[in-house]
């Protein structure tokens, strides 16, 4: 009965599942919650974002045609945070959705640096092609073909024009563009035939200019049984983004317990579209090598949810998990 219940969650799940890629964690603002359903335990994490400083405006006004513009323009879009993320997935600091960002030359949409110089020139080209910037801005907003054919959505982009302008005027170029840290506290129970595992995990996840992604995190795991052990794992792990939802990833499994220890380099990919599906798998190179040291996860999620299923090598089993 125990495993035909567990296929009534499992099947669905392989269509609607989680991710665990950086970037899930980077575009959330609020504090938020992960629950792990396994088929012989279960685990909850807690995590939550602090807001930091990383480098003023200036350092990305050199080659820009409209450098103020830029700057109030990023500021309406995103509040200059470079992973802001939107409900129809506009992406980073200047809110490039993927078809329009590879247009004008932004591959990465995290990376401030190319979202800014894209949105320079992708107001500069509409500036040459209708000699007016608030134009050029409208058409950023509402797209061109809303402005020349929809009157009220023309409307809206002009007023969008006026704010971005007036915030130009307000703010100094020494702004500082944002980013995130994330810190998660995870805790956790599996119950074998002859013990019981009690889990204990603590970690960060941040990233250097929305290029590469570091999640580094100790574990403990307690065996309750006729003899109590301990372990604990070190784990880290790079993401190294090639475009806006691609990344290859690198990481370091460091195990130490009362028999001895492994170490060992994890190694993946990474597909994760923050609006839509999301692929990973990787192995871990610390243990012997078996099929069950291989992990994987494949999801779908908007904004504000996701729920997934996967195969965890640590704990040799399937799992379904939530994030809200």
């Amino acid at each position: 009965m125990k495993k035909i219940i567990f296929f009534f969650i499992l099947i669905p799940s392989l269509l609607l599942a989680l991710l665990s890629d950086p970037t899930n964690y980077l575009t959330e603002s609020n504090f938020g919650m992960q629950i792990q359903f396994y088929t012989n335990g279960g685990k909850i994490s807690i995590f939550y974002p602090i807001i930091y400083k990383i480098v003023s405006f200036n350092t990305f006004t050199e080659t820009m045609r409209f450098p103020e513009i830029v700057k109030g323009l990023a500021y309406i879009e995103s509040g200059f945070n470079i992973h802001a993320l939107s409900y129809v997935g506009a992406m980073g600091i200047a809110q490039f959705k993927p078809d329009t960002a590879k247009d004008f030359g932004v591959i990465n949409a995290w990376n401030p640096y190319q979202a800014l110089l894209g949105a320079d020139r992708m107001l500069r080209f509409y500036y040459e092609k209708y000699g007016d910037i608030r134009t050029a801005l409208a058409i950023y907003n509402v797209g061109e073909s809303n402005f020349k054919n929809n009157s009220e959505m023309k409307k809206n982009g002009l007023k969008y024009a006026e704010k971005v302008i007036e915030s130009s005027k307000k703010i100094s170029n020494e702004t500082m563009i944002l980013d995130r840290n994330i810190y998660y506290v995870q805790g956790g129970i599996f119950f074998e035939k002859d013990s019981t595992n009690i889990v204990l995990e603590l970690g960060t996840i941040f990233d250097i200019f929305g290029q590469i992604y570091f999640d580094i995190s100790p574990k403990l795991t307690t065996k309750i049984s006729t003899e109590t052990s301990f372990k604990f794992n070190l784990l880290g792990k790079t993401h190294i983004k090639l475009d806006h939802f691609n990344s290859i990833v690198f990481g370091y499994d460091l195990e130490y317990n009362n028999e001895g220890g492994n170490k060992g380099p994890i190694l993946g990919y990474s597909i994760f579209q923050p609006i839509g599906y999301s692929f990973e798998f990787y192995y871990d190179f610390s243990q012997p090598i078996d099929i069950k040291n291989f992990s994987f996860k494949v999801g779908y999620g908007l904004k504000d949810w996701r729920i997934g299923f996967g195969f965890d090598y640590d704990f040799k089993n399937f799992f379904v998990e939530v994030k809200f």
